[in-house]
C-alpha cells in the first residue's frame, strides 16, 4: 500500500517538515501543503515552497525534497524547485524557472529563461541554462551566456566560464565563440574567444578582433584590454598578420 502523508494549510498557517540531524537540518515550508511519499523518497511543498537549510535557502512555486528510502536518517540527497525561482547560498543568489541542486555534490543546475546567479562583484545570466559547482567555484554558462560587472563592463559568449575565489568573488572568466566585451565608457570589442582576470583588470582576446570606438575600428589578430587604465593593445597574427584601424580625424 502507498504510504503518503498531507498536510495541508489553513488560513495562511505554515506547515512544514524539519529533515536531517539538527546539525545539518533542512526545514521545508508551504502556504498550500505538503506531502510525505514514503513509498518514493519525497517531501513535495505546494505554494509559496521554502527550504531553509543555515544560511542557504531555495524558494519557489513548487519544491521536491528527495531522500534515500533506505536511509535511516532521511537525509535529503536533492532538492528540485520549480516556477519563479530564486535562492541564496551566502553572499551568491539566483533566479530562473526550474532549480536540481544535488545536495551531496553541492551542485547547483539553474534553467532560464534569463537565468541568473548573483555574486559579490558581478552577475552572470544565460538564456536557457547556468550551472554552479559550489564546492568548486565554478559558475558556467553555456548557452548565450553573459556575465555584467559591478563597474559596467560586460562579457558575453556562446559559452562562459567563471571561478570564483575561496571568499566567492570572481576571479577568472573564460568566454568562447562570438564573444563580445563592452567596457566601461562604451568602448566595444568582438573575437572568437576571451580571458578576463580580474586580479589584473585586463581581458586577452583572439581570433579575429575587431574594437570600435565611436567611429574608429581597430582590426588584428589578438588584442589585450586593459580595464583599469582604458587602454586597448590590437596584435598582429603570426606570418603575414597584420593590424589595421579606421580612425576617425577632426575637420
Amino acid at each position: 500500500m502507498r504510504q503518503m502523508i498531507r498536510g495541508a494549510l489553513m488560513m495562511g498557517v505554515l506547515a512544514a517538515f524539519s529533515l536531517g540531524a539538527s546539525a545539518n537540518q533542512l526545514e521545508i515550508s508551504a502556504s498550500r501543503e505538503l506531502v510525505w511519499d514514503q513509498t518514493k523518497g519525497l517531501y513535495e511543498a505546494n505554494g509559496d515552497a521554502k527550504a531553509v537549510r543555515g544560511t542557504q535557502a531555495i524558494s519557489a512555486d513548487i519544491l521536491t525534497a528527495f531522500y534515500e528510502t533506505a536511509s535511516d536518517n532521511q537525509d535529503v540527497t536533492r532538492v528540485i524547485a520549480t516556477n519563479n525561482v530564486s535562492f541564496s547560498d551566502a553572499d551568491l543568489s539566483g533566479t530562473g524557472t526550474r532549480l536540481d541542486y544535488n545536495v551531496i555534490e553541492n551542485f547547483y543546475e539553474l534553467e532560464g529563461p534569463n537565468a541568473r546567479i548573483i555574486s559579490k562583484d558581478g552577475n552572470a545570466q544565460a538564456e536557457n541554462r547556468l550551472t554552479f559547482d559550489r564546492a568548486n567555484g565554478i559558475i558556467i554558462a553555456d548557452d548565450e551566456g553573459e556575465i555584467t560587472l559591478q563597474d559596467g563592463r560586460l562579457l558575453k559568449g556562446d559559452y562562459i566560464e567563471i571561478t570564483l575565489s575561496e571568499t566567492e568573488e570572481i576571479e577568472t572568466v573564460n568566454a568562447r565563440g562570438n564573444v563580445y566585451v563592452r567596457q566601461q565608457d562604451g568602448k566595444e570589442a568582438f573575437s572568437q574567444e576571451g580571458t578576463y582576470d580580474a586580479q589584473t583588470g585586463k581581458a586577452l582576446l583572439t581570433g579575429t578582433v575587431k574594437i570600435i570606438d565611436g567611429e574608429s575600428v581597430l582590426n588584428g589578430q589578438k588584442a589585450e584590454i586593459d580595464f583599469n587604465k582604458g587602454i586597448s593593445k590590437l596584435i598582429a597574427g603570426e606570418g603575414s598578420g597584420r593590424v589595421s584601424g579606421i580612425l576617425t580625424t577632426s575637420e
